[in-house]
């Protein structure tokens, strides 16, 4: 194989042509396409998933070969590929062994019962034999017989001298008979993929990108999915339809069956406006995604997703879906919330039962507005609006550990202006100028037809007067006055109170979903003193007025500015990053740098200084 690293350089060379990278890789399918095969054998014992598992390997390789550092190490490194893959399998429990000469093109010409009674026998005799040799021995000598491959070939494919390829190849003729050999021999040469092209043909077609006539096998797999609830299948076709592929990226694929061209699995990875935050999407059968389809598209996306240099990587998904949960987090992604979707089907809700409860309401002095209509009365509308929500969500139960930023008109209005806000569906209850609760259901990534409920909340010295019920009536009513079918809920497992009022109102749970994040960069783990010599105001001389705060809050790292706030993400004792965007930090005593860095552009640096205070 003196030339295997030449042909590795072409195939992994990515300034070449993809057609001239392709057929590289060709020729290396082809000059290994038996050892793969073989060594698949010696491990799985069954013909028919030999050549499955080789073919896998040869794509996950295509894909990785770019990580491989020596091209002279390939057929080792290519060796690791096929042993993982089939330790992979070992762990399905489909496995089920089919003799080598049960694939093998069989003569017109019938040679009896009796004789094929025999061959059968005398090949489960001679697969008996094989198998009981110890599986080093059995593994040097299915690479040695299946195509004639050199003790040195085999050698550097497995990573061990030819003197250990010697004496296992030796002590494996010990233990078998010349006849077992020979006869094993013929029946694996007859099942080699070397016997004719369609193995390297195949090699392509498990997995490809998507095309637009693949949408409707796509669109039905979803449709599966989501079973009964067609609001949701609706909505998932609708936000891949409306995806803006002009600003932001995406990347789809399908894994076909080589044999029928069926497609079993869909996969997409697309940007969010959050540019560093990109959405992952997988579509398959349970049974497809425990043999390989979840992880050959798992590969590729998040192959792809770094090369766009995502920061994070998401995958809202239905708690029920277990062997996508357990795919997701064998690959480092992390369950970072879970909630249970409630939904209430607006058209058959009656509110008259809860009448009474805004009667009570208006008794006690408190009356119920909505956004629009304090915005055109209180120029202090939405501070005050902001000051409320900031108090109230101190007593979430499903809070976060980051407190919200100070107050900054700009940004508050920004969110209370974003399109699917609906002003005259923000509820706020107040006495007298005092906000004393909030409510509000909006267009936010709701279903087709429906509303999305909001937070909730009441301040404290109010609690237990309904109040929170008759805001969530009003949400209720104001569906039904303006033709909408449905309002969902997303309640986290901690929002016991808040999921018990919805349920008394007639919401009704649809499901529980996941939501799986993987971060793409590495996160070292720190002692968080540190970040008490980095807690401070910092400013730049140019906008003394601009005041930047570092505060260290249970642990975790944030910086304030502008009405933002984003937690710092350590790399080093010293460097940090920021999920939401594309920036990073590096700390210095008395100073700090904030860098933009936004992909395929120069980054913009702002040094600011420390605050010493008097």
């Amino acid at each position: 194989m003196t030339d295997v690293d030449e042909i590795v350089r072409r195939a992994a060379d990515l300034n070449s042509a993809p057609e001239a990278r392709r057929e590289a890789f060709g020729e290396l399918v082809i000059r290994f396409q038996d050892m793969a095969f073989a060594c698949a054998f010696a491990v799985l014992r069954d013909a028919y998933l030999a050549q499955d598992t080789a073919q896998e390997a040869f794509v996950i390789a295509w894909q990785k070969l770019a990580q491989l550092r020596e091209p002279a190490a390939f057929p080792g490194w290519f060796k690791r590929i096929v042993m993982t893959q089939c330790t992979r399998l070992t762990r399905c429990k489909r496995l089920q062994f089919v003799p080598l000469d049960a694939g093998v093109d069989k003569s017109t010409d019938d040679p009896g019962p009796h004789v094929s009674a025999e061959r059968r026998d005398l090949v489960t005799k001679v697969l008996q034999a094989i198998n009981a040799l110890p599986e080093n021995e059995r593994l040097v000598t299915t690479l040695f017989y299946v195509n004639g491959y050199t003790q040195a070939d085999i050698g550097e494919f497995l990573e061990v001298p030819v003197t250990t390829v010697n004496k296992r190849l030796y002590s494996a003729r010990q233990r078998l008979k010349a006849g077992v050999v020979e006869l094993f021999k013929g029946d694996l040469q007859q099942q080699r993929p070397s016997r004719n092209e369609k193995f390297a043909t195949e090699v392509n077609t498990k997995l490809r990108p998507f095309y637009d006539p693949d949408w409707p096998t796509v669109t039905a797999i979803a449709s599966a999915r989501a079973g009964t609830d067609a609001r949701s299948y609706e909505s998932w076709v609708n936000r891949r339809n409306a995806f803006d592929e002009s600003r932001y990226f995406r990347r789809q694929y399908v894994v076909e069956d080589e044999r029928t061209k069926q497609i079993n699995a869909y996969g997409v990875i697309e940007q969010s406006i959050y540019l560093p935050k990109y959405r992952l999407l997988l579509l398959s059968d349970p049974e497809w995604l425990k043999c390989g389809a979840g992880e050959l598209l798992l590969d590729r996306l998040l192959s792809d997703a770094v090369d766009a240099k995502a920061i994070t990587v998401s995958c809202r998904q239905y708690a029920s879906e277990i062997e996508l949960a357990n795919l997701l987090q064998s690959r480092g992604f992390e369950e970072v919330s879970r909630v249970i979707d409630l939904r209430l089907n607006v058209t058959d809700a009656d509110m008259s039962a809860f009448l009474p409860v805004l009667k009570r309401i208006d008794e006690q002095g408190i009356s119920i507005t909505t956004f629009a209509e304090e915005r055109e009365r209180d120029p202090h509308c939405v501070e005050k609006l902001y000051e409320l929500t900031t108090l109230l969500q101190q007593d979430d139960p499903a809070r976060g550990p980051v407190a919200r930023p100070a107050y900054n008109a700009r940004e508050a209005l920004m969110w209370l202006e974003m399109k699917y806000v609906l002003p005259d569906a923000l509820f706020i209850a107040k006495r007298g100028e005092e906000y004393v609760g909030v409510s509000d259901v909006s267009l936010f990534e709701a279903l087709p037809g429906a509303l999305t409920q909001g937070f909730t909340g009441v301040r404290r010295e109010y609690r237990r007067r309904g109040l929170a019920t008759a805001l969530k009536v009003r949400e209720v009513l104001y569906a039904q006055l303006h033709g909408y079918q449905i309002i969902q809920s997303f309640n986290k497992l901690e929002q016991i109170a808040i999921r018990a009022l919805n349920e008394k109102l007639g919401f009704v749970v649809m499901r529980e979903q996941l939501l799986l994040e993987k971060c793409l960069r590495d996160v070292v783990d720190i002692d968080a003193r540190i970040f008490d010599e980095y807690a401070g105001k910092y400013r730049n001389d140019a906008r003394p007025d601009l005041v930047t705060l570092v505060r260290n809050e249970a642990g975790r790292l944030t910086m304030e500015f502008l009405g933002q706030k984003v937690q710092l993400f350590p790399t080093s004792e010293t460097e940090f990053f920021v999920k939401y965007f594309y920036g990073e930090v590096t700390f210095d005593r008395d100073w700090l740098d904030f860098v933009m860095r936004v992909p395929d552009s120069e980054p913009v640096v702002h040094r600011i200084y420390k605050i010493v205070q008097d």
